[in-house]
């Protein structure tokens, strides 16, 4: 038992018993936002971790594979999108000025409120890419000289309170077209909020989609490029 628990198979079985479970949770609390699959299902693998007396490192290492799979998850979004693409195409000028903006916001209000409250250099530059899809954002969080796992953290703090939240918002602002719901899903809370975003159906999460590829272009182009910049007025260097 002792030589499994240093294996790739036991992350990985405890990483899915883990999420099936908590996928069949969700389905029991008629998917209240509260018991999201990706908030429950990280509480057994917190406490397993330490009970017995593996460190996160090695369980990163043992789930790899399945981190990999990320990128081609994806990319596999494409499909649902190219089903909505005739609708895609009517909207393409708000699609591209709200990304623009959007991206603009989420990467610039974090910036600002983090170096308000006092945030060093390097936690800033962690938290820039916070709306942006996980294998964008470690791979951009390096230009800003931030912290990776840091970043990763952001990232997944933040779809998770968008994925929580998003349904009170809509309810609130009156929100029912599919396509506005989708987007801003995407565009805020990126994977976590584009696997939310389809619940509501097949167009919101082909426009969470297409939100969360625009969104994580721009920002992975853009925010290398305005860095050194924004980092030069803020902190004087």
């Amino acid at each position: 038992m002792t030589e499994l628990l240093h294996t790739p198979l036991f992350g990985l079985l405890l990483t899915l018993a883990s999420y099936r479970a908590a996928t069949w949770l969700y389905g029991k609390a008629h998917s209240l936002p509260v018991f999201h699959p990706f908030l429950v299902a990280s509480i057994p693998v917190v406490v397993v971790l330490p009970m017995v007396g593996l460190s996160y490192e090695e369980y990163r290492e043992q789930i790899q594979g399945l981190s990999f799979l990320l990128g081609p998850a994806t990319v596999a979004l494409a499909w649902p999108l190219y089903r909505q693409l005739r609708t895609v195409r009517s909207v393409w000028k708000p699609v591209l000025i709200t990304t623009l903006v959007g991206a603009a916001l989420a990467a610039g209000i974090s910036v600002l409120l983090a170096w308000w409250l006092g945030a060093p250099e390097p936690v800033v530059g962690s938290l820039a890419p916070k709306s942006i899809t996980t294998p964008i954002a470690v791979e951009v969080v390096r230009s800003t000289d931030g912290f990776v796992a840091l970043a990763a953290g952001a990232v997944a703090i933040t779809g998770i309170v968008g994925a929580l939240v998003a349904g009170s918002i809509f309810r609130l602002l009156r929100v029912h077209d599919d396509r506005i719901r989708g987007f801003a899903l995407g565009l805020v809370a990126h994977a976590i909020g584009t696997a939310r975003a389809f619940e509501y159906g097949e167009k919101a999460g082909a426009f969470a989609s297409l939100a969360l590829g625009l969104t994580g272009l721009v920002t992975a182009l853009a925010l290398p490029w305005l860095w050194p910049w924004v980092a030069g007025w803020l902190f004087g260097i």
